[in-house]
């Protein structure tokens, strides 16, 4: 019951947020307080909203939804409408049930619909409910207008036909403070307050929300506005601001919630104005003969209509739909910018090196010996010792190389699809150029993208045509058949299944390579020749410390000066099967992801002094592999620097600029034994850029976990210990 009392209690703050696109508190709560400058509408909104997840707790919906209010802001829009216009009976509040309960049957009916296109209802449920509702309820006289309804029903439902003239002078004139005035009112018209009080309060805790969406509205308005007066719109300055809300909705809609704000999506808003008005004019004057509302109808049927477009384009380059939504336009954009920046180059099949161990490329992409023309996208792999030598001395055999008789292994999952065996091995500097591949294995790993591997010893094979391997099973040992010369492995990445098909330019998932100043992880690169490249196997401690999985309880002793206190994690994944860590005491979460190679962090959502918070920066990218001095770096996104005046700034430009940067650095730089090691030490940094904040972490593992962690930055310290 408790929990239920709770979901409530959200989904009515909720409610109120989905109408702007948010899930903040304190903006929902903003909103309620706004909501009541027209006591009538704020009662009436609010009960309506109560009846809904009521009913919506009593029937079993889904929790999730309950709590988000997506199931119940178009009951709330029905509530104000109701509160606004009709007068306060006991008859008023038994038909404000019953229009709550058929708006949230037609929200679940209606939403079950559009998630079949991956498209949002908007106002639809509520613009079916209402009309429904002024249609039906013309025959009960129980319940009436109130004096308000009646004088402004036409002007603030019907079709806007009046006169151009004080509009066009106000332009003219260049009065801004009618301006701002008419701004306010169209904010306040969105919630049915017709005054200015609630649009400032509603704009101040937009612009607190956020700047994008607060930037958009004004953009929205404007260019809706200077639209009506060069193309003499039949619409009063009095009243524009009834028209506007549609402008403003759709801006921030499309400028930069379904889609990542950028300059794309803020020019997209000023080009779509001029639609929008079709839209409006034709709506209204299909509507006039019934005398029902047109409202935010124009907003949502041109939105749908966009959003529809976009998601049957064949190619994307701009204007980018929003994938996860953050129910913030910043956070969208921040986490994007992060993810460019981390994957671009991320492929849905991850390639990974044909061997375990230290080699050394022989011949790279475009070689002079062999890699030319079709074939120029291939690598050369051989073994080579301190001294660069490939062979142990007199090196007149196979057997001398120290390569020859290596394992190799399948790159990425797949099934074997041709295979050529039975060619001996070329006594060392003979070639065989009548059978030039030598012994060769072709794995498909998807429909247009195989992998080869040739020069393989005679009769070493463990698999067979049709077999299915995985990622880093053992196919055969290295030989020094074909065109060889001396024993080496011949690896490319192809489009059909033929031994001598031309190569393809795909990179490598995730290898390591070693020079002078130590080890550096790439990720989705070409190595280059003479590099010497390592596949990273992963380290059993370091595997099994990060190795979180669904219903995992991490407890951790925390000392932050004088201060000690117990923190309680907990692994869950998400309706999306993405795993997070979710702090019992803050109610903070951490979204990561482990490929076996890497264990990640993607996002993190709560409060921003949480022990959840230090490690998601601390243990933000950690490769799953020791090198000993390896060292790892990553970008932040934006999203992790503390609300602050230069932050403030940065969700203003960030459309167009993104100025402030946060990077993270890791470094390996202990462990007891470097096998198999028992205790690993990894030191890193996170830099935020411009506000030269620096926080220092030591993660150290023992007992197959995480077993101590401290966070250090200025004269603080806190240290972790798992229990």
């Amino acid at each position: 019951m408790k929990l239920q009392l709770k979901n409530i209690k959200d989904g009515i703050v909720n409610s109120y947020n989905q109408v702007f696109f948010s899930d903040n508190k304190w903006f929902g709560l903003l909103l309620i307080i706004a909501s009541f400058v027209n006591v009538n509408a704020g009662i009436s909104g609010l009960c309506a909203v109560f009846f809904s997840l009521l009913i919506a707790t009593v029937l079993g919906f889904n929790p999730t939804y309950i709590k988000s209010g997506s199931y119940t802001f178009n009951v709330l829009l029905v509530g104000f409408t109701m509160g606004v216009y009709f007068c306060y009976s006991p008859a008023f509040f038994v038909i404000l049930f019953f229009a709550s309960a058929l708006t949230f049957l037609i929200s679940v009916w209606l939403s079950s619909y559009t998630a079949k296109y991956s498209l949002p209802v908007l106002s639809l449920p509520y613009m079916l409910s209402i009309w429904i509702l002024f249609l039906g309820i013309k025959t009960f006289t129980i319940i009436k207008l109130n004096q308000n309804g009646t004088d402004t029903f036409n002007t603030l439902w019907g079709t806007v036909n009046l006169s151009f003239e004080g509009l066009h002078k106000e332009f003219d004139s260049w009065m801004i403070t009618p301006l701002i005035v008419s701004y306010f009112k169209a904010m306040g018209a969105i919630f049915f307050q017709n005054n200015i009080l609630p649009g400032i309060f509603i704009t101040i805790g937009l612009l607190l929300y956020s700047r994008i969406a607060f930037s958009l509205s004004v953009i929205g308005f404007v260019c809706g506005y200077l639209f009506y007066h060069f193309f003499q719109g039949n619409v009063s300055s009095a009243d524009f601001h009834i028209v506007a809300i549609n402008y403003i909705l759709s801006a921030i809609a499309i400028g930069g919630f379904f889609l990542i704000p950028s300059i794309s999506s803020y020019l997209l808003v000023v080009a779509c104005t001029p639609v929008i008005s079709f839209i409006i004019n034709a709506l209204g004057k299909f509507l006039e003969p019934y005398n029902i509302p047109l409202y935010s109808l124009p907003f949502t049927c041109f939105v749908l209509l966009l959003l529809s477009a976009l998601k049957n384009r064949y190619f994307v380059n701009y204007l980018y739909l929003v994938r996860y939504q953050l129910y913030s336009p910043e956070k969208n954009l921040y986490a994007f910018d992060a993810h460019l920046e981390r994957f671009s180059k991320d492929t849905y099949i991850h390639i990974h090196l044909p061997f375990y161990g230290e080699w050394i490329i022989s011949q790279g992409h475009e070689g002079k010996i062999t890699h030319k023309d079709d074939f120029r996208f291939a690598w050369d792999f051989v073994v080579a010792d301190e001294h660069k030598k490939t062979f142990r001395l007199p090196g007149e055999d196979v057997k001398d190389f120290y390569c020859y008789g290596l394992p190799v292994l399948a790159p990425a999952s797949g099934t074997v699809v041709t295979l050529q065996d039975g060619i001996d091995d070329n006594s060392i500097g003979d070639v065989n150029t009548n059978e030039n591949w030598g012994n060769t294995i072709v794995i498909k790993h998807s429909n247009y993208l195989f992998s080869k591997i040739s020069h393989i010893k005679k009769d070493s094979f463990n698999v067979k045509i049709g077999d299915y391997v995985k990622k880093g099973d053992v196919l055969a040992l290295c030989g020094s058949s074909g065109r060889s010369p001396e024993p080496h492995i011949h690896f490319q990445l192809q489009e059909t299944k033929e031994i001598g098909a031309k190569t393809l330019k795909y990179p490598l998932s995730y290898y390591v390579t070693k020079d002078t100043d130590g080890y550096r992880l790439h990720s989705f690169d070409y190595p280059l020749e003479n590099q010497t490249i390592f596949r990273a196997p992963p380290t059993p401690l370091i595997q099994l410390a990060f190795h979180f999985i669904p219903g995992m309880k991490l407890n951790f002793n925390v000392t932050k000066g004088d201060e000690k206190y117990l923190v309680n994690w907990e692994v869950f994944t998400d309706a999306g099967n993405n795993s997070y860590i979710y702090c019992h005491r803050t109610k903070a979460v951490a979204y990561f992801t482990n490929n076996e190679t890497l264990f990640y962090f993607n996002s993190f959502i709560g409060d921003k002094n949480s022990l959840l918070y230090y490690f998601y920066l601390g243990a933000h990218k950690i490769l799953l592999s020791y090198f000993q001095n390896m060292k790892i770096e990553d970008n932040l996104p934006v999203e992790i620097f503390n609300n602050s005046v230069i932050k403030t700034i940065q969700d203003f430009v960030a459309p167009f600029f993104i100025f402030l940067k946060a990077t993270f650095h890791a470094n390996y730089s202990f462990a007891d034994t470097e096998q198999s090691p028992e205790m690993i030490k990894i030191n890193s940094e996170v830099s935020l850029g411009k506000t030269n904040r620096k926080i220092n972490f030591e993660l150290e593992l023992k007992d197959n976990k995480l077993s101590k962690f401290v966070i250090k930055e200025k004269d603080q310290c806190i240290v972790v210990e798992n229990i």
